[in-house]
This record gives C-alpha cells, sequence and structure tokens, in this order.
C-alpha cells in the first residue's frame, strides 16, 4: 500500500476509511474524538460534501490538541498514536503487565500496529490536500455541460425559440463553499524530544525511537512492546511513582514528601527502612505496622520512607476502603508497590489477601489487624527529647537558641498543654519562637 502522503485524495481517504475499521486491540481508539472526526472528514471527502470535510479536519486538530497525549514525536497525529500503542491500558498492555500470554490476543496486536503503521504518514497538510483536490474535482464536474452560445446554436438549426441559460456556476451547490482557505492546519510543532518527566522515561524513551525511527514496519515490535509492559508496568504507572486511593481510582500524588525535614526518631525510621529493603530484595513481605499517639510524626514518617525508594510505587490511602479492588490492580503489575494505610481502623485482615508484590504499611495508633506482626513504635516523648526536636525545627528555619532557653519553654509548654509532647507540638513550639 501506498503510503498516505503520496496518496491522491481518494486513495488516501478510502485507505483512511480501510484501515481503522481493522483495529481490534485498540479498538478503542474508533471512540476517541480525534479518530471519529478523522474518519467524517474521509467520508465527506469521497462524498464530495467539502464543507463538512473542512470541518471535520480542524475539529480533528482541535480534538488532538485537548486529547491530552503527550507531546514527545513534534507532530500530533503521531503522538496520538504512540498514546495509543505506549501509554494507554489497551488489552495487550494489561496481558503483558500481568504476563499471561494470549496467543490471540498477541497475534491481534500484530495486526493493529500494522494498521497504525499505514496510518503514521498522515499530517494536517496531506489531509487538506486531498480536501482541496476533491474540491477541484467537483467543480469540473458540476459544471455546466453547455454553455449558452452551443443552446442557440442547436435552437437555430432546430428552428424553434430559446432562452439562453442561467449560469448554473453562480448558484450556490450544497456543500461545496466559494473557495477554500489555504492554509491547512497544523500538526507539526518541533522536534523529537521529551519535554516532559515520566517515572518510566528511560524505557520509553527508547520505545519512542524505535517506533518513530529504527523499524520499516511496526508489527515486528510486538515482541519488543511485549518486554516493555512486562518489564515496567502499563497505564498510570508508567508516567507517575506516587498516588492517592480514593473513590476507587488512582489519582497521582504531585508532591511526595509532605515536610522538608527528616524523621526524628532515626532508630525506628532505619527498622523500617530495613524491612522495605528486605521486600525490595524479595526476602520479606510481612505487613508493617507503625504504632504511635496522635502528632508523633508517622505520616511524615511513612512519606520520607517512600521518598527514600524510588524503585517502588506509592500508594496512599485513608482507611481500607477499596483495598480489595486496589489489591487486584496492583497484583497484575510487575512493579514493587508500597501501600500505606493512614490512620488505619480495625479491620480483619489476612496476610495471604495482600498481593505478593505489594509491602502494606499502616500507620495507627492502634493495631488494625492480628497481621501486623512487625511492628515499629514511637514512643511518646520525654523533655529532653521535646526540646531536641524544637531546637532542630528551628535551626531548619536558620535560628538558633541557647540550649536552657529551649528548655525551659518546653516546660512551660508541657505544663500548659497537660503533658503533649508530640512532634506537632514541638513544631508549634518552634513556630511560636519564630515569630
Amino acid at each position: 500500500m501506498k503510503e498516505l502522503c503520496d496518496c491522491t485524495w481518494n486513495e488516501g481517504a478510502e485507505s483512511v476509511l480501510m484501515l481503522l475499521p481493522r483495529l481490534t486491540v485498540l479498538r478503542g481508539m474508533l471512540d476517541e474524538k480525534p479518530v471519529k472526526e478523522l474518519m467524517r472528514c474521509c467520508e465527506a471527502i469521497t462524498q464530495g460534501d467539502i464543507r463538512t470535510a473542512v470541518d471535520a479536519c480542524f475539529s480533528m486538530t482541535s480534538a488532538m490538541l485537548s486529547s491530552g497525549c503527550r507531546r514527545i514525536s513534534g507532530d500530533l497525529f503521531k503522538d496520538l498514536l504512540l498514546d495509543a500503542i505506549l501509554l494507554k491500558p489497551h488489552p495487550f498492555a494489561k496481558m503483558a503487565a500481568a504476563n499471561r500470554l494470549d496467543e490471540a490476543l498477541y497475534n491481534a496486536m500484530k495486526e493493529d500496529l500494522d494498521v497504525l503503521y499505514g496510518l503514521r504518514t498522515l499530517g494536517g497538510s496531506e489531509l487538506y490536500r486531498f480536501i482541496q483536490e476533491r474540491y477541484k474535482e467537483v467543480l469540473r464536474k458540476r459544471r455546466p455541460g453547455r454553455d449558452n452560445a452551443v443552446r442557440l446554436a442547436e435552437a437555430a438549426w432546430g428552428g424553434s425559440a430559446v432562452r439562453p441559460a442561467d449560469d448554473e456556476q453562480e448558484k450556490p451547490i450544497p456543500g461545496i463553499p466559494a473557495f477554500l482557505p489555504q492554509n491547512a492546519p497544523r500538526w507539526d510543532y518541533g522536534e523529537e524530544e521529551l519535554r516532559d518527566s515520566f517515572v518510566s522515561d528511560e524505557a520509553l524513551e527508547e520505545m519512542y525511537h524505535r517506533f518513530l525511527e529504527s523499524e520499516p514496519d511496526w508489527s515486528v515490535l510486538v515482541e519488543d512492546l511485549w518486554n516493555f509492559f512486562a518489564a515496567y508496568g502499563s497505564g498510570v504507572f508508567l508516567k507517575n511513582r506516587a498516588f492517592i486511593w480514593e473513590n476507587s481510582r488512582l489519582e497521582p500524588m504531585e508532591e511526595l514528601r509532605l515536610a522538608e525535614n527528616i524523621p526524628f526518631f532515626e532508630r525506628e525510621y532505619r527498622r523500617c527502612l530495613d524491612h522495605l529493603i528486605e521486600f525490595m530484595r524479595g526476602d520479606n513481605s510481612e505487613p508493617l505496622l507503625i504504632l504511635g499517639e496522635k502528632g508523633m510524626g508517622k505520616t511524615c514518617m511513612v512519606f520520607s520512607l517512600a521518598d527514600e525508594l524510588p524503585e517502588m510505587r506509592f500508594v496512599y490511602l485513608k482507611g481500607t476502603d477499596g483495598l480489595g479492588e486496589l489489591f487486584d490492580i496492583l497484583r497484575d503489575q510487575p512493579l514493587k508497590f508500597l501501600v500505606a494505610l493512614d490512620d488505619a481502623p480495625v479491620f480483619p485482615l489476612a496476610v495471604r489477601t495482600v498481593p505478593v508484590n505489594v509491602m502494606l504499611l499502616a500507620a495507627s495508633e492502634e493495631v488494625p489487624s492480628p497481621a501486623f506482626t512487625k511492628r515499629v513504635t514511637l514512643e511518646p516523648l520525654k523533655l529532653d527529647g521535646f526540646t531536641a526536636i524544637v531546637q532542630r525545627f528551628l535551626e531548619e528555619k536558620g535560628v538558633s537558641l541557647p540550649r536552657e532557653e529551649l528548655r525551659r519553654v518546653s516546660v512551660d509548654h508541657q505544663v500548659d498543654s497537660n503533658g503533649d509532647m508530640s512532634v506537632a507540638a514541638a513544631a508549634a513550639v518552634a513556630n511560636s519562637l519564630v515569630r
């Protein structure tokens, strides 16, 4: 089949209308507005409805601009194709991530890659050229077959009276504008490059390069595509590392660390970190519980642990709503996950329900389940420890006060607060001294 950039209007429009309905694994593309508008444009071209074709062409461009596809190739349409292949959670991506081979699905993906390869050279200028060529052809075909001179000559030979015919080209023709704008929609916007940052960019950049430059036939990349998803996961896990689970959805977290300061319970923090490193090595997946009273910095410690282990994906949730549904999603990914329950309530949890690729970590004031046999407790602070934390908060703010004064302020706080010696209280005392 000829490249679309080399096709005439009828070859190009018919090729698009023939190729797109062949999609199976990636058939969801047909429900997306850019592809719907592309098919509407090509159908209008074949029918000679130029106004509709022009509207669909520019509507497609608008839809691609707002589609959310990653800007990577320097061309909006190629971005759309790469997004469908690499970033959408389609059945092939899910199958490879879960390492469950379905040969029929595997072969169908090869066919879909062949279809998209046939579309890859379509550009805004090519699509608009199809419209312009069809416009000229429609105008030629709809010109009057006989002009007035011919009609008068025929009347003279026949001896009959005749009126000059109206100029049919002066009448508006349905679907045919009086003229076409010269400028085609712009789909190109620059060079191929990474313009933002995804957590899997090291592997994604190589896949982008192969699809855009290396291979003469995309179907031969199906095995590389399988290996990519099998190693790096699929869907949202290719883009983000940290998520909040709420309303049965994984929402990306923009900032992972809650505070810039390091955990204050260094010995306890090290015990938690060592346990997570064992999990990463495959030696231990025992759920971990961080116990402590309110305000002791449990949540800060959880986020600091996640921040220190970038190889893991992090999922944060309050309570346990939808935990089983979340586990079903995570167990079908090849990645390691740290799932953190904050203020975890009491709930019946069996260790066997936790996927082997998930480390379950709970921060709570009480033991939420007997399954949490691995526990680290943040003990209430004594006066010297409380004073030391106040001093560290001040040092981070660039403030230095004598130790004796800090101890006096800490004693006053202990008396006034009825014994609240938490990390949160130490932060509040430090803030009061800075003002």
